[in-house]
């Protein structure tokens, strides 16, 4: 935890409304209930939990609460006025997925990313309070899913909003509230992933936003990428060329640097290099650029020769996935380690867990699920894509919502919905309609 950050506790009751959320799961004891079976705007603009096995309804094309359904106290009134509002947003989006089974899926998932948005642009990883908070990652997933559906807007305020939380040193911490405040809910420190993932969501904006606009966001982008080049130059070392331990996306702690960090920072560096390289900054791209070769030559000479395990001599784990479009070109060693990883992490009910060494080995979760989904859609494998798609489709909840975990029976559970694999479903769709990501560069 770095000095100077202000944690706030959100554990007392008067924060979880009993009977409505489950209690937390752990990987040893895995929560096998369903949280919500979705979200609708609250009257404040924050997303609003819809408990499970309601009746409440949404009014078509929109994230509000149908008033001829099911009641739900603290929900936007859906006048006349604000259906009409939500729908021509809608209608100015290009939904991926048109005329295809999984339309609807798509329809949906963009819909709860932006119930899940804040007013202040804070984008939170779910609806419920144990994950009503805005992670790097989860915002830098979903930033890219709304870049490809022509949602730069949301996509720009969600980033800016991040980068207001960036910490002096460059780095973030794993989530921060809502509320713009800069706090975080408890200590779990900083996780070095999200410079990557923050750094990939601002140059994907930057490369496909109208060009009149891009050059305005970009310079508005400056300080958070100096900082943020800053801080990777200095968590790389210059010997092993890797960073050092902290969380990645399995968020738990580990005593040496995985894969889920190397393999973002990565990304970043090269995706920094370019951006910077764009503002005229050249002294600080050429600093990225360095940092992505060390992170490369650490990437090949400690994890490569195991086929890109978790950490070295570790089990195989899904951020391999993280080696392939589209976050990096794709290459015959990479692809043959992402096909074993995924048929070592299927699970008996047809989905995935995140890794050999995640001690769960009943429960699949579709953050996982979607990521592969997206990487065989970007790598051109149609197939496999379309059928981690259709496990996804038919495990949503009653609203429609895709939930983070899918029990050993097939029953969606824990929080519904998540904005990352949403947001992952949608990249995926958009690569299946020949809208592929581009790529940073080398």
């Amino acid at each position: 935890m770095q000095a100077g950050t202000r944690v706030v506790t959100l554990d007392g009751p008067e924060h979880h409304p009993p009977g409505t959320l489950g209690t937390r799961g752990t990987a040893w004891r895995p929560e096998t209930r369903l949280y919500s079976d979705g979200v609708v705007v609250g009257a404040d603009g924050t997303p609003l939990v819809v408990p499970p096995g309601s009746a409440v309804r949404r009014v078509p094309g929109t994230a509000l609460l149908d008033p001829s359904g099911a009641p739900l106290d603290g929900a936007a009134e859906a006048t006349p006025e604000a259906v009409a509002a939500g729908r021509a947003a809608f209608a100015a989006t290009r939904p991926p997925g048109r005329g295809s089974r999984h339309a609807g899926m798509a329809d949906c998932a963009l819909l709860d990313l932006h119930a899940l948005t804040y007013p202040n642009g804070a984008l939170v990883a779910a609806a419920s309070p144990y994950w009503r908070y805005v992670w790097p990652r989860d915002t830098g997933y979903a930033a890219v899913a709304l870049c490809l559906v022509g949602a730069h807007d949301a996509a720009l305020d969600a980033i800016h909003y991040v980068a207001r939380m960036q910490e002096p040193d460059g780095t973030w911490q794993a989530r921060y509230l809502p509320d713009g405040s800069g706090r975080v809910p408890d200590e779990r420190g900083i996780q070095l992933d999200g410079i990557g993932w923050t750094l990939w969501a601002a140059w994907v904006w930057v490369r496909t936003a109208p060009r009149s606009r891009g050059a305005e966001a970009l310079a508005g982008l400056r300080p958070m990428l100096l900082a943020a080049t800053r801080a990777i130059d200095a968590v790389v070392d210059p010997d092993t060329g890797l960073p050092r331990a902290t969380p990645d996306y399995w968020e738990q702690e580990v005593a040496e640097p995985t894969l889920g960090t190397v393999a973002p920072l990565l990304l970043g560096a090269r995706a920094g290099a370019d951006l910077l390289g764009q503002l005229g900054e050249v002294a600080s791209a050429g600093v990225c650029a360095a940092a992505a070769r060390r992170l490369r030559a650490g990437l090949d000479r400690y994890f490569a020769p195991a086929d890109f395990p978790r950490r070295p001599g570790g089990g195989r784990d899904a951020s391999v996935a993280f080696l392939l479009p589209p976050f990096a070109r794709q290459a015959p060693r990479t692809v043959a380690a992402w096909r074993r990883a995924l048929d070592a992490l299927r699970l008996a009910n047809g989905g995935l867990r995140p890794g050999e060494e995640w001690p769960d080995t009943a429960t699949a979760w579709t953050p996982q699920i979607s990521l592969f989904a997206m990487a065989a859609a970007s790598a051109g494998d149609g197939e496999t894509a379309r059928e981690l798609l259709d496990w996804l489709d038919v495990r949503r909840t009653r609203l429609g919502a895709l939930p983070e975990k899918v029990t050993a029976e097939g029953r969606p559970a824990a929080v519904a919905p998540l904005a990352i694999t949403a947001a992952s479903v949608l990249i995926a769709l958009a690569a299946l309609d020949g809208r592929p990501l581009p790529i940073p560069p080398e």
